[in-house]
């Protein structure tokens, strides 16, 4: 399972070198970076892991910042704004349950 993390972890970073430097899509390519983050650090907290709180933060918030710049300016990636929302409420329990259960 954490493979799996893994592969689309690099598989999303690499997608989003190819669409950063090849197709020039740099909105596509800021949601596959940040796809990649959240797989990296759902990596990490599944190795037992976690990282701290700021990040588990700073990848929420950067998710729902994705998703509203694809659900509501890009009109043609309202699937990517729709996914980067999902990933950040996914990561949004992580956090929860992460640290209620430090407490």
């Amino acid at each position: 399972m954490l493979g799996f993390y893994l592969i689309i972890a690099v598989l999303f970073l690499g997608g989003g070198l190819y669409q950063l430097f090849v197709a020039q899509l740099p909105v596509f390519a800021v949601h596959s970076f940040l796809v990649a983050l959240y797989f990296y650090v759902t990596f990490y907290e599944l190795r037992g892991k976690p990282f701290s709180r700021h990040v588990y933060l700073i990848t929420i918030w950067l998710l729902v910042a994705d998703g509203l710049v694809n659900l509501l300016l890009v009109s043609e990636s309202i699937l990517s704004g729709m996914v980067s929302m999902f990933f950040a409420f996914l990561c949004l329990q992580s956090y929860r349950r992460i640290y209620r259960e430090r407490a």
